[in-house]
């Protein structure tokens, strides 16, 4: 009786054939990862370059659809992809919107006749293009834009006097208090020179430095004149602040 040849022998289990079994019903491909899906996650990775965004989205969509339960493995890929590539493009819409969009990234040439946005203030009122240092108004604010004041005489009770003015920066329109370290440098200056503090102080005026800058469409036609104010707000001021023979000048000083 001829016995089995060669590793063969007695009792020993017959060689299987080389290869990789598979469970019933799942072929070979499901067990490889998505490509798909690793172009999402490397596509929305690279977002940053905005040119890789729609690809991602589109290629991670059809990644979705490919992967899951019982499907080919890289749905965390498709998945982290489609979000990186969501918060990339949020990310570019913002950007965009801030530099193309907004109108307060504008900056303009210096004013002329014919491109300054002031019109003539009513009666009695005075507006960025008008308004004088020297001028006595009231105001209820210290700080902040307007479009136009109403005058009054120094000579009678008034909340705030213009006490100079200054060229702001160029540059876009400047909200909140993005103009505030400007000012406070130009206007403590115009201050030492222009005001009659010892005279104020010793009628017990109380009073506040402040200033007044071009509202934004007036400032996107090329205005960047910010006046200086001396403010009081309970209306103390009877009389001007300035000294004999303040400087009156725009610029001051």
């Amino acid at each position: 009786m001829n016995e089995p040849r060669g590793p063969q022998g007695p009792g020993m289990p017959i060689a299987q054939p080389y290869g990789f079994a598979y469970p019933a019903g799942l072929p070979p491909h499901h067990h490889k990862t998505s490509g798909l899906a690793i172009a999402t996650f490397v596509l929305g990775l690279a977002g940053c370059l905005a040119l890789p965004l729609l690809p991602a989205i589109i290629m991670g969509i059809i990644a979705l659809t490919q992967t899951g339960q019982g499907k080919r493995p890289g749905r965390v890929l498709a998945i982290g992809g489609l979000a990186a590539a969501g918060f990339w493009t949020v990310g570019w819409i913002a950007l965009l919107g801030n530099t193309m969009g907004n109108p307060d990234r504008y900056t303009a040439s210096p004013p002329s006749a014919s491109s300054t946005s002031c019109a003539t203030p009513p009666s009695g009122h005075a507006n960025a293009c008008t308004l004088k240092p020297g001028d006595c108004f009231q105001q209820s604010a210290v700080t902040g834009t307007f479009t136009s004041v109403e005058l009054t005489a120094c000579g009678s009770v008034h909340t705030t006097q213009v006490i100079g003015a200054f060229t702001a920066t160029d540059g876009p329109w400047p909200s909140g208090g993005e103009l505030k370290a400007e000012a406070l440098d130009h206007c403590q200056r115009i201050m030492a020179k222009n005001v009659d503090k010892p005279r104020l102080d010793a009628e017990g005026v109380y009073t506040d430095l402040g200033y007044l800058k071009p509202e934004r469409d007036t400032w996107k036609h090329g205005v960047r004149t910010v006046f200086c104010t001396l403010h009081s707000p309970s209306s103390q001021l009877t009389d001007s602040a300035l000294v004999p023979g303040a400087d009156l000048a725009i610029p001051t000083g």
